[in-house]
């Protein structure tokens, strides 16, 4: 089992010295946001609350993905990040895959790629992008990125995206894994045929096996079961090493804490609950630790 938490709603000026400190006690990997502006007003309820309602100040401060990983990548040795997740649906494919060769060439190939559909119509309507046709053009797109991590000339004709035979420099030495996130059947089936992976928000203990189920079905029918497939979630109540074992079990690779967070805070008020706790710096780094020391030593 490999371990991370996500920055989302820690003050960017923290960044580096919780990355220096994440990788000292043994972590595996830190998730940074994709937020490219928050629109005052949004016509779509948020998916991951149960109101509906957006759970972050609108004016919080929200690093580019691919400058927050830089500046991360430069003060450590270890430690792998992952957009999670890249709006890919409302962005530029070939553009994206130069922003990510570059960063595995900086971090010595330290990344992963996570995706998702952007779910504000207003991103779609001021960035000139079609939101019905979203799940369509991310499914292009993977492929595209994919292609242009091989360092070999490419070329690619799809209804979204067509392009003639073009080279990227420099590449990975190895293909940077590329999580599909989301819970819809699409977004599973998207997993399934085009993912290396899975990231999923927050799911409790006992619907964790159902969603593995779907997704090695989906793979089966998709003739990928036997190829490496993660699967990377937040499971609030997966609190003991047993229990982290027996996620492990299922087939969970990387398991999403919030380690600063109270111990009782109730899961299913969902990730909002989780990531508007932002205890000082210090309180942080030592929660980190105690994490570390608690519970990632003991399953290594």
């Amino acid at each position: 089992m490999r371990f991370g938490f996500h920055l989302f709603m820690v003050d960017p000026a923290q960044n580096l010295e919780i990355a220096r400190t994440a990788e000292a006690a043994g972590w595996d990997s830190l998730q940074v946001a994709d937020a490219p502006f928050f629109p005052e007003e949004v016509s779509a309820p948020y998916p991951y609350t149960p109101d509906g309602i957006r759970f972050w100040p609108l004016d919080l401060p929200v690093l580019d993905p691919w400058v927050a990983i830089t500046a991360m990548a430069v003060v450590t040795e270890r430690i792998r990040f992952i957009p999670s997740v890249l709006r890919l649906a409302i962005r530029q494919p070939l553009l994206e895959a130069k922003s990510l060769c570059s960063v595995a060439a900086v971090s010595g190939g330290r990344v992963a790629l996570g995706v998702g559909l952007a779910w504000m119509p207003e991103e779609f309507k001021w960035l000139k992008m079609e939101k019905k046709t979203r799940g369509a053009r991310q499914n292009e797109a993977i492929q595209v990125m994919r292609l242009l991590m091989s360092g070999d000339y490419v070329e690619f004709h799809g209804k979204h995206f067509d392009f003639d035979r073009v080279i990227m420099a420099p590449v990975p030495e190895e293909p940077v894994p590329i999580y599909v996130g989301g819970t819809s059947k699409p977004a599973l089936k998207r997993a399934a045929r085009y993912g290396d992976g899975w990231i999923g928000v927050m799911h409790p203990l006992d619907e964790i096996d159902g969603v593995i189920a779907e997704l090695n079905q989906l793979r089966r029918e998709f003739g990928r079961e036997n190829e490496p497939f993660d699967i990377m979630l937040h499971c609030p109540d997966a609190q003991s090493v047993d229990d982290i074992r027996r996620l492990e079990d299922l087939g969970v690779t990387d398991l999403q804490v919030t380690p600063w967070t109270m111990p009782d805070t109730p899961a299913h008020l969902g990730v909002a609950a989780f990531m508007q706790q932002q205890p000082p710096l210090a309180e942080k780094c030592d929660a980190i630790k105690r994490y570390a020391d608690e519970v990632i030593s003991k399953l290594r």
